[in-house]
């Protein structure tokens, strides 16, 4: 009896000991006076509903900043590490401009070794490494860059409509067509990567039953199954279990991919000759100029290429994909927001004697109506910075907080988005916020759906234009009409860490 006793004795002293562990660090934001969510579970925080996929993160951190109304700042915890989330867009702007050197990170860990890809990812990388990887990409993404892609895109643009097309032609006869967004756009969203970042023709529009190479990629990278998305998430917040098991955030069949692809494609021009206006070209030239530019040599070889290549592809392939789904979605549901925007593609179109780079970059309303549908949903819901020096914020309602080296930070960017005080009636879709006036009157920081300071997204100008180049081809010659399959309201698949529907986006394309 008495080993007994002292059995249950020891699991409870060990329990106890254990709780302590997972627990001792919640009290760190009540030391600080900072205001802190409850209901932190012991070693898991505040994340366990992102964590164990129950909310997607968007929502997560939505609710978490509707839970402490008016609050500049709150406190959770992200497992046992201390998160401090911004609520107040004034503090939000500090971090991202004014104090950037002590929040330049973000928070983000990931093995190279394991993920060569995002080895260069301008947003999964920091430091001397970041640098380089901005400094190349905003090379590649200028204006000027931007016009030499337009052909690459206009060429993608023409499969999109000849698959609408031949998907409205039946029995000689043309008719409505049903297709579920993501899948449409995904076709789009490959082909454009495929052609203006490789020169490459790849074939998703070609067949239904088939994934051409670069759609199967993408697949490869965001599709999700249970087990899949758990990992996602625990290496994303904590990274050093991932390292220990050496677990990848892309697979490796997809680095394969890429650096045979940009093996093959280098090879072939170099004994082919000819001119090519692709972002892989534009890499190559860079490589060119780093044999002239020695501080560049190191950076810039094969397997740097290939890493830009598969990176650029990332961020394409979720972000554009992400856009032209939901944007495609609102169009479909504001009629009359169709109705003016078609007439202002038909007009510049028709003014511009076709669509022309000049006629993209001049549809106002075009841009309008994507900065509303990005702000409702924006492909990433939040965004994740780590404080790099000790520094002191203090927000408008006076709370003061001294923020440690390591602090997570969590910009609720999807909140923000969402926020009466900001956005009066946030649910209705209304493009005329986003008037030159409209835009003065508010604070510029409580819209971040490519992020804010130098860290802002350097492919943000790609990303509109390729999707306004898209919805500029279709609207002429289709209506959009919502399909009875939606689920309204629309839910965000947690499986997902970017912005997804469950059960899809359904929309009926008539040819007008």
């Amino acid at each position: 009896m008495d080993q007994t006793y002292c059995v249950i004795g020891l699991i409870l002293v060990t329990l106890s000991l254990l709780y302590r562990h997972l627990t001792s660090t919640y009290g760190y934001w009540k030391n600080k006076s900072v205001p802190c969510l409850n209901g932190a579970l012991p070693g898991l925080g505040h994340i366990a509903p992102m964590i164990f996929l129950r909310k997607q993160m968007s929502d997560m951190y939505r609710d978490f900043y509707n839970e402490m109304p008016g609050r500049s700042v709150i406190g959770l915890y992200n497992f046992r590490r201390p998160s401090l989330m911004l609520c107040d867009p004034e503090l939000v702007k500090c971090i991202m401009t004014n104090k950037f050197k002590d929040f330049s990170h973000n928070d983000f860990e990931i093995d190279t070794r394991m993920d060569p890809i995002l080895a260069t990812n301008a947003g999964f990388t920091n430091g001397d490494h970041w640098k380089a990887s901005r400094q190349q990409l905003s090379s590649a993404f200028t204006l000027g860059k931007l016009k030499y892609l337009f052909k690459s895109i206009k060429i993608t643009c023409g499969e999109l409509d000849g698959y609408l097309n031949k998907k409205c032609s039946v029995n000689d006869r043309r008719d409505t067509v049903e297709l579920e967004l993501k899948d449409l756009f995904s076709k789009y969203t490959a082909g454009i990567v495929a052609s203006s970042a490789f020169g490459i023709v790849d074939d998703s529009f070609k067949s239904d039953d088939k994934y051409g190479a670069f759609r199967a990629t993408g697949r490869l990278m965001f599709e999700p199954w249970f087990a899949k998305s758990l990992i996602r998430n625990i290496m994303l917040f904590i990274p050093v279990p991932s390292r220990i098991i050496k677990t990848r955030f892309i697979p490796k069949e997809v680095d394969q991919f890429f650096r045979k692809v940009v093996k093959d494609v280098i090879k072939h021009r170099e004994e082919r000759g000819g001119e090519y206006t692709d972002f892989l070209q534009l890499m190559i030239e860079t490589k060119k100029k780093a044999k002239v530019d020695l501080s560049l040599e190191q950076l810039v070889d094969n397997d740097v290429i290939a890493s830009h290549a598969g990176s650029f592809f990332f961020d394409a392939y979720g972000s554009i994909n992400v856009t032209l789904s939901f944007l495609v979605f609102q169009i479909a549901e504001h009629p009359e927001v169709q109705d003016r925007l078609r007439q202002e593609v038909v007009d510049i179109v028709s003014d511009s004697g076709g669509l022309t780079y000049e006629a993209v970059q001049r549809m106002v309303y075009m841009d309008r109506v994507i900065n509303e549908s990005a702000r409702l949903y924006p492909a990433f819901g939040a965004l994740l910075k780590r404080c790099t020096n000790d520094t002191e914020l203090v927000g408008s309602d006076g709370i003061t907080c001294q923020v440690s080296t390591g602090t997570s930070i969590v910009i609720p960017v999807a909140a923000l988005h969402m926020d009466p005080e900001y956005w009066p009636k946030p649910e209705e879709f209304n493009p005329e916020r986003f008037t030159e006036e409209n835009k003065q009157r508010r604070h510029k920081f409580v819209y971040l759906p490519f992020g804010g300071g130098p860290r802002i997204c350097p492919g943000q100008r790609v990303t509109v234009f390729i999707v306004k180049a898209a919805v500029a081809t279709i609207i002429q010659k289709y209506r959009f009409d919502l399909s009875s399959r939606n689920k309204i309201p629309i839910q965000l698949n947690p499986n997902y860490f970017v912005t997804t529907a469950v059960g899809g986006l359904w929309v009926k394309f008539t040819p007008l």
